[in-house]
Order: structure tokens, then C-alpha cells, then sequence
């Protein structure tokens, strides 16, 4: 069985301008009905021009970026896991070395 939606269901599709001539005038018969349909037509509008900002200020990420950064994690994930092998290893003189070459929790990206 085929349920007819309700103007309220069909508001994001009305503002996205995707309804057929039908539905469209359902939903703006509605609205001239209705200030609370109208007040969330409105919060609608706000949604999609919202996203329609955010989609224009989106910038794509410069060649090789991704790569750069997978690199960049999988190195400090190396360092930081030998720093934890020289500090088990050597114990306190272990923690002294990564001290003092600046390795530490605070110096390891």
C-alpha cells in the first residue's frame, strides 16, 4: 500500500527544487496553511544554504598530501615504539638517552 507523504516529509525535497509539479504545489498549499511549516521550510532554507557555502569553500587536497601524512604517522608511530623499547631495555638510563635526545612523549609527533 502507497502512503501519501506528508508536506512536512516533503520539505528538503521542495528546497532542493526536486518535486514534480504535483507534490510541489501540495507542499506550497500547505505552507500558505500552516506558520509552523513555514518556520521549518525556513530552517530548511538555512540547511541548504549552509551546505551549499561549505560545499563552495571546500578545497581539494594538494597532490601527495595523503601520502605525506600516512608516511609522517607511520614514522612516529616507529619512533615512539622504539622509544618504548630503549626505555624497557635500559630502564632508567634508557629514559635519561630519550631525554636527552629530546625523543620523549612531549618530543614525539
Amino acid at each position: 500500500m502507497n502512503v501519501p507523504e506528508r508536506a512536512e516529509d516533503l520539505l528538503p525535497a521542495y528546497v532542493a527544487g526536486e518535486l514534480a509539479e504535483r507534490e510541489r504545489a501540495r507542499v506550497e498549499a500547505a505552507l500558505a496553511r500552516s506558520p509552523r511549516l513555514r518556520a521549518e521550510l525556513a530552517r530548511y532554507e538555512r540547511l541548504f544554504a549552509l551546505l551549499a557555502a561549505a560545499r563552495a569553500q571546500a578545497a581539494p587536497a594538494p597532490p601527495g598530501l595523503e601520502a605525506r601524512v600516512v608516511r609522517r604517522v607511520a614514522a612516529g608511530w616507529r619512533l615512539r615504539a622504539a622509544v618504548a623499547l630503549v626505555e624497557d631495555l635500559l630502564g632508567l638510563y634508557g629514559r635519561a638517552l630519550v631525554d636527552y635526545l629530546g625523543l620523549g612523549p612531549e618530543g614525539v609527533a
